[in-house]
């Protein structure tokens, strides 16, 4: 294991020195084997099928965004969410409540901050834009906006590789996946298209109306992005729901998992460990080659959670299985890192 980190104990206040420089204690029982998941909270599998259900002739306003490394991808708009959550009978539950007033990026157990897209996902696309990752299978763990995976299907797709790849893209809200994950996945697909298909896949006489920040998902789009999946042989695989010994249950068993993705997921000193011990769990049931990056602020400062809190628990918890090496973000004021992480 070989890390760096750019801060010093002179850039942190007193309570933020208690939380993140202090060793970790070496962990009494497993948190995963403490978690108790309300059963509202189970993790369940959403097919694709299911999903394209409750965006048919949904009008997806988008825009596109440059990352630090100069990678380009698309993802909706936060705005056009709102719209879609006050159009529907679902904008009157605690979760379109929460997002349409703007009370909080973060409720526990009600709603884990996937509608925005933040800043360490855009340098988990820089990273696999740097270079070329073995993947069969990937999971994307608290995907939110799920622009890492955004940006291995745009590049798979235009880059004419057609070896098989499953994606399962997970998040706390059924509702993120359906309004925010799938939309961008097909936006990211949709943005390959000559622009002539994409009219005529978007347009008809009832609704003529084409933009370049709107995209219509008509049945004739849907049913394209569907074939474009399978002409490519990628598997698209859906699950919300609370992290825990059934979810890494529930993704295990239909899959070997030989590369994950977790961004901005180690905020939290309760969450952390949790983290840590799925990325250990799952990675250890694939035979072979299996690899995960996590990308995250150095400190989540006023909630507890940090990079070095993270890598001291992995270290303890992965009894020597894993090689772990920290990158770090030095382009701009907020320190952040990419933990890479490999089964030996």
């Amino acid at each position: 294991m070989s890390f760096s980190f750019g801060f010093t104990n002179d850039d942190l206040s007193g309570d933020e020195l208690d939380q993140s420089s202090t060793p970790s204690q070496p962990p009494q029982a497993r948190a995963l084997d403490t978690l108790v998941t309300p059963k509202e909270n189970l993790p369940q599998r959403h097919t694709l099928a299911q999903l394209c259900s409750t965006l048919l002739n949904v009008r997806i306003t988008f825009d596109n965004y440059t990352t630090p490394g100069g990678n380009l991808i698309y993802r909706r708009e936060l705005f056009d969410v709102k719209h879609q959550i006050m159009s529907e009978d679902e904008g009157s539950t605690q979760l379109g409540e929460m997002l349409l007033d703007e009370q909080s990026d973060l409720q526990r157990n009600v709603y884990e901050g996937g509608f925005k897209s933040w800043e360490c996902a855009y340098d988990a696309v820089d990273k696999l834009a740097s270079g070329q990752v073995e993947m069969s299978s990937v999971l994307e763990y608290g995907c939110g906006t799920a622009l890492p995976s955004c940006f291995i299907l745009l590049r798979k797709f235009t880059s004419g590789d057609k070896n098989s790849l499953r994606i399962t893209l997970s998040d706390f809200n059924y509702d993120v996946l359906r309004l925010v994950t799938l939309p961008n996945l097909i936006i990211n697909w949709a943005s390959t298209l000559p622009v002539e298909k994409l009219h005529a896949l978007t347009t008809s006489e009832e609704n003529p109306v084409f933009n370049n920040d709107e995209v219509l998902l008509t049945q004739q789009l849907i049913q394209e992005f569907t074939s474009a999946l399978n002409e490519f042989n990628i598997e698209l695989d859906f699950i919300s729901g609370a992290w825990g010994n059934q979810f890494n249950e529930l993704v295990t068993s239909q899959t070997s998992v030989d590369f994950m993705i977790s961004s901005e997921t180690i905020y939290s000193p309760d969450i952390l460990p949790v983290v840590a011990e799925s990325i250990v769990e799952i990675l250890s049931r694939t035979n072979g080659t299996a690899k995960c990056m996590v990308a995250a602020k150095n400190i989540y400062f006023g909630v507890g959670g940090s990079v070095i809190e993270f890598v001291n628990y992995f270290d303890k918890v992965s009894e020597s299985k894993f090689i772990m090496e920290v990158e770090e973000i030095n382009d701009s004021q907020l320190k952040r890192s990419l933990v890479m992480i490999e089964k030996k």
